[in-house]
């Protein structure tokens, strides 16, 4: 029986009956995805593509959590006007299930949609309610009409909202081993980086004239594929492919810190991870991305039909990419040109080369540009255990400009575009352990025994002080003064940037504090040395042979990219070309050009010719 002056009788009725009948699909709906969600756990959260979450019992018991609520919201269910604490508790749960996985955001918004799907009717039904109850009581015509179209407002607001947070969070895929992850993982720049995957297929085929002379497809970069991949479709090592609305491609940390090596012409290359990357040409790519960019041929109906040819595309894929994707990927590639223009005014990097940190100094730190040249070789980044067991001061990088591996780690994320929305902790941490497990490959080289144990006799003698791992300044950082070796590095690494990093906060709760000026060059063991050819900070010498001479005697020029290990000098082959007249489809190195000088770390160049044959014999087994 209807209570006197209650929302169950009078104007105020309808809108309650629509409330109950709310509250009794909300309660349906929550047995229903409760009890899925407990005994068929792993299929919800594939379903969903949310992070794996283990173990399964606690889904599993927030789901029983919904469901026993779900008990609550049966007494405004069946008579809201009987408890008004009950039934406002029905609808303020909706609503704080909806702000809950807000904050948690992610993929699990899924869940506060849900809730602000039966919340937002609901709200709005017992909102006109009671006020066409009370409106009746009072004797005035019903209202509520405005407030409720209000709430609707806000309500479609937040849902719309709550999508656009959900559709682009990541879908980050699981990877169990640490070295799948490395090579594969994301580092939180998919959203803000990352290439819709169908585009990036299909950009080698409408800019083919931008490639390399003679280049095919990415395989012109250095990109590296596992035995078994498709080097048209499938990802190349140091990618991620994560989807972010669509599936997007990334740079990881590995697509510098890989290496490919063949022990002859014919031989099945083996990739090392961890070495530093010896065939990426990181520069060629990002230029091939804007030049692309810019060309007419980076059109709507081209690239829709490139990707056709390659992959199945809906109607519903070709109509988001026609009017919304493809126009925003080329704004984004063009300016990502733009950004990176001052590069042109310095020596080209070339294969196994970066300039890792002016990006980071004219970009994210918005210092002036200086007209420093950062360009260097990449590193390896074995035995980082050991090196964090010596006892010694840790530094790292070539100028060892920090002491922190976390910042090291941090800051190479952040310069491969790592945005604070995406950044992990957890990726950071499994990051760190993953580095501090990795050894470099024993070298397939084997001189002759007797010239070996001569050749270790000399390294101690000349060259363990600042290379053995016992030495009593490796892992040091060496003046420019001493080892006379290329300064424009150095240079390029300032005491206002070093001030500038440790400062950087934009968005992170953590802050950097490792990163210092210091006067020279890191003095690094020798691990994996036949493996990371070319030599010094600035990859300026091809060979080990080529470093036991005097700079004068050093090749001017020579072919840089190269995967055929030399078991003769050290190192990869690398034949000597003429920079006027470059060989069409490889990269020339000039050590004529600045920053590129092979002057310096004159060790062992003034011993016989025999001795320096014996100290080559042991180099070459390192």
């Amino acid at each position: 029986m209807a209570r006197p002056h209650s929302m169950e009788s009078g104007p105020g009725a309808r809108a309650l009956l629509w409330f109950r009948r709310f509250v009794w699909l909300g309660i349906i709906a929550n047995v229903i995805i409760t009890l899925t969600s407990i005994f068929c756990t792993e299929w919800v959260l594939g379903l969903l593509e949310l992070e794996p979450a283990y173990p399964l019992v606690w889904p599993r018991f927030g789901a029983l959590g919904i469901l026993l609520l779900s008990g609550f919201y049966l007494v405004a269910a069946r008579d809201p006007c009987g408890s008004h604490w009950a039934t406002l508790f029905t609808v303020l749960c909706r609503f704080v299930g909806f702000i809950f996985f807000a904050i948690v955001g992610g993929r699990y918004l899924a869940f506060g949609l849900f809730d602000l799907v039966f919340g937002a009717p609901q709200a709005i039904c017992l909102y006109l309610a009671w006020r066409r109850s009370k409106d009746g009581a009072q004797g005035r015509a019903p209202g509520g009409r405005l407030g409720a179209a209000a709430m609707g407002g806000l309500f479609l607001a937040m849902f719309i909202w709550g999508l656009l947070q959900f559709l682009p969070a990541p879908v980050l895929r699981p990877y169990a081993a640490d070295e799948e992850f490395f090579k594969y993982g994301s580092i939180g720049n998919d959203g803000d980086a990352g290439i819709p995957y169908p585009i990036w297929v299909a950009l080698p085929d409408i800019c083919a004239k931008h490639l390399p002379p003679g280049g095919k497809g990415y395989a012109s970069f250095g990109f590296l594929w596992e035995r078994g991949r498709n080097p048209a479709l499938d990802t190349p090592v140091g990618f991620s492919r994560v989807r972010v609305g669509v599936e997007r491609m990334s740079i990881n940390c590995a697509i510098c810190h890989t290496a490919r090596a063949r022990l002859a012409p014919d031989a099945e290359p083996t990739l090392h991870v961890g070495a530093a990357g010896n065939t990426i040409d990181i520069q060629g790519y990002q230029r091939f991305l804007s030049s692309c960019a810019a060309d007419a041929a980076f059109s709507r109906d081209d690239l829709i039909a490139a990707m056709s040819a390659k992959l199945p595309l809906s109607w519903a894929h070709r109509l988001l990419y026609r009017f919304i994707l493809i126009p925003l990927v080329r704004k984004q590639l063009i300016k990502q040109g733009e950004q990176y223009a001052w590069s042109r005014q310095r020596p080209t990097w070339g294969p196994g080369r970066i300039d890792p940190f002016n990006p980071v100094k004219f970009g994210m730190l918005k210092l002036a540009d200086d007209g420093t040249v950062g360009n260097s070789d990449m590193m390896p980044l074995w035995n980082v255990a050991e090196r964090e067991s010596s006892g010694k001061p840790k530094v790292y990088h070539w100028d060892g400009l920090t002491s922190s591996l976390r910042d090291s780690v941090l800051s190479s994320m952040l310069g491969d575009g790592m945005v604070a929305r995406e950044y992990k902790p957890e990726t950071l941490t499994r990051l760190q352990n993953y580095l501090r497990t990795l050894r470099p490959p024993p070298s397939p080289h084997r001189p002759d025994a007797a010239a070996i144990q001569r050749g270790r006799a000399l390294f101690k003698t000349q060259c363990a002080d600042c290379h053995a791992a016992e030495g009593t300044r490796s892992l040091s950082v060496i003046s420019p003064g001493e080892t006379g070796t290329d300064i424009q590095r150095g240079l390029m690494w300032t005491e206002a940037m070093a001030q500038a990093y440790n400062a950087y906060r934009e968005g992170y709760e953590w802050k950097f504090s490792g990163f210092a000026k210091r006067d020279g060059y890191f003095a690094s063991t020798l691990d994996g040395l036949w493996l990371s050819g070319p030599y010094l900070h600035n990859g300026a010498v091809p060979t080990l042979r080529d470093l036991l001479k005097v700079p004068t005697e050093r090749p001017a020029a020579f072919v840089r990219g190269g995967d055929v290990v030399d078991g003769k000098n050290g190192g990869f082959v690398s034949p000597p070309c003429d920079p006027i007249t470059p060989p069409p489809v490889a990269f020339c190195y000039d050590t004529s050009l600045i920053g590129n000088s092979n002057v310096g770390h004159l060790y062992g160049t003034a011993l016989p010719a025999a001795e320096k044959e014996d100290l080559l014999a042991y180099l070459l087994t390192l």
